[in-house]
């Protein structure tokens, strides 16, 4: 048995945790994983399962988990092993123990639905996988590799919205009508861009029914009924007295779906109708909202710790009241971090983080990944570091900016700053990183805007407004701060020489605040993506963004001719003093 993995250090979970991983069936003994999440908890005190309880382990809701599951990731994956993590000192022995016992959860294979399912046993940087069938215990392949090239390869992802209507009693929301509905044999559904209409029963394969190269995400549009061609009968009007008020709802529809190409349209009609169900009763949950009608939202996020989109549905007005801010979900998102694994202190579910269907271009797959390549958003190019090839210093250790940034440099916006804006695009490009993490929905500041904050806070007078004096590392802390409520920490270094000392510095700050750094000396400013630095050897290289490019949003170009490279500390003026202006986020969700 084989299990694909792109990466055994995406699992994360909390310290002696469970977990369940979700993923899709490659062959008959071959799953490829593209995510994973906790396991939730009983609710029900009087369940304590003596097997767990041993264990040190809270009792599972396996069924609760496997729910949650489908509402979050995309349908035609399913639940396909285990995640144990334990304690780093846990002896071989005992986590094979601890594997054996687990396994012997005959709940477990109902929760997995096949004939096999893996377990995973994490015990700090150790991996070890096994499989069990029909509770039979052996050990496991695990096999690295691209797990976005191998969906690619053998799935096709549709992309179905629309809405429904629903009618419900605020005290007690029910959708049953709407399931039953959606379950008719006359449910057919319309491939948008081919025109092509999905009935459930025919038996040509979706391959051969899809134009040569169609792309994916393949967009679907639900057809509630087609008439069926019986016997015509009048119309007619019922009445049904209800003792309760009931009101009107519109539920959105917004989901994904991978399916093999080689399916039958028959079996990939079923599976869009249970998908729909799916998310339909995952809806019936947040119908109301402290007892009041509300109306719901649909999400799909990148998150980096899984190698496929993730959706979230959010209650989103209140009837007869205000639209719900991210201050109102925050316990809504912050049980869902701890579901999908996600750090406390950084956003991922905001409203503001940025669509995984966005309009972005250039990325080598059907679906944006942050970790994949660089793209273009609007007019400006995102990530581009990702395109930048590198030898590696010898015993160095190397860390980058985590999460997206815009490129922000001369001549963009249809300003010309040639000779005097550098500073102001790397504040921007600094900026560019808080919205793409969704710390915020505003824009990076223009020139303008950003000499106005000066003014406003009496750094400058009045007159620099409009013009075309420079900017400094120390005027970046101000703005950001003024402008965004970011705070940053201010390096002094007093010549491009003495360069090699910040290793340390720069190695912390990514690790710890991951944001683009500032750099300004001389009549220079450069922006820093990462660091590469040898503690044995003192040997040191930068990775830096120059925003005195002013040509095309090219990427071959921006590489090829160094605009976005790794740097060696020669590159910076020997003569020249620098301050750095390191952006601290905030620890928030």
């Amino acid at each position: 048995m084989r299990l694909v993995i792109a990466d055994t250090t995406k699992l994360t979970l909390n310290s002696q945790t469970l977990g369940l991983l979700i993923g899709l069936p490659k062959s008959a003994d071959e799953l490829v994983v593209v995510g994973h999440c906790t396991c939730l908890q009983s609710t029900e005190k009087a369940v304590s399962s003596p097997l767990y309880k041993g264990l040190g382990l809270s009792t599972p809701d396996w069924k609760r988990t496997v729910l949650q599951s489908e509402a979050c990731f995309p349908a035609g994956t399913k639940p396909c092993g285990i995640l144990l993590s334990m304690p780093s000192g846990t002896g071989e022995e005992e986590a094979h123990s601890a594997v054996a016992q687990i396994s012997s959860d005959r709940s477990i294979q109902t929760a997995c639905r096949g004939v096999w399912y893996a377990i995973i046993s994490m015990v700090g940087t150790t991996v070890s996988c096994f499989s069990s069938t029909s509770g039979r215990l052996e050990a496991a392949e695990i096999t690295g590799h691209d797990v976005q090239g191998t969906l690619s390869t053998h799935t096709r992802l549709l992309r179905l919205q629309s809405s429904l209507i629903c009618h419900i009693e605020p005290s007690k929301p029910d959708i049953s009508g709407l399931l039953e509905g959606v379950r008719s044999p006359r449910t057919s559904f319309l491939l948008q861009a081919q025109q092509i209409v999905l009935t459930g029963d025919l038996e040509q394969s979706l391959e051969d029914t899809l134009p040569p190269g169609t792309e994916s995400p393949v967009s679907v549009q639900l057809l509630e009924c087609i008439s069926d061609g019986g016997t015509p009968v009048a119309p007619t009007l019922t009445i049904q007295p209800s003792p309760t008020r009931r009101v009107e709802l519109t539920l959105p529809l917004d989901l994904l779906v991978f399916v093999n190409p080689t399916s039958t349209i028959a079996t990939v009609v079923k599976v869009l109708k249970e998908a729909i169900c799916s998310q339909l009763r995952a809806e019936e949950q947040l119908l109301t909202w402290k007892n009041t009608p509300c109306s719901i939202v649909i999400r799909h996020r990148h998150i980096p710790s899984q190698d496929c989109p993730i959706t979230v549905l959010y209650p989103s007005v209140p009837m007869g009241g205000s639209a719900l801010t991210d201050s109102d979900l925050l316990d809504m998102r912050k049980a869902l971090h701890l579901f999908l694994g996600l750090p406390q202190d950084c956003p991922y579910l905001r409203h503001t983080n940025r669509e995984y269907f966005s309009k972005i271009t250039g990325a080598h797959m059907f679906f944006f990944s942050s970790s994949s390549s660089p793209t273009t958003a609007g007019t400006h190019l995102v990530s581009p570091h990702m395109a930048v090839r590198y030898t590696r210093v010898s015993d160095g250790d190397m860390v980058t900016v985590r999460g997206d940034y815009s490129y922000h440099h001369y001549m963009q916006d249809k300003i010309n700053d040639d000779g005097w804006g550098c500073a102001y695009r790397s504040l921007q490009t600094l900026w560019s990183w808080f919205v793409h993490q969704g710390y915020t929905s505003r824009p990076p500041p223009t020139h303008r805007q950003v000499q106005q904050a000066l003014v406003d806070v009496r750094d400058k007078e009045s007159s620099f407004v409009g013009s075309r004096e420079w900017i400094g590392s120390f005027e970046v802390s101000t703005c950001l701060n003024q402008l965004l409520g970011i705070q940053c920490k201010i390096h002094y270094c007093s010549s491009g020489s003495e360069m090699g000392s910040v290793g340390r510095i720069l190695l912390h700050h990514f690790k710890t605040q991951w944001t683009p750094v500032m750099i300004g000396g001389g009549v220079l400013a450069h922006t820093i993506l990462g660091v590469d630095y040898s503690e044995k050897t003192g040997e040191i290289r930068f990775l830096v963004l120059d925003p005195h490019y002013k040509d095309a949003e090219d990427i071959k170009t921006v590489v090829d001719k160094g605009w976005c490279g790794w740097k060696p500390v020669t590159f910076w003026n020997q003569q020249a003093h620098y301050n750095l202006c390191l952006p601290q986020r905030s620890k928030e969700i």
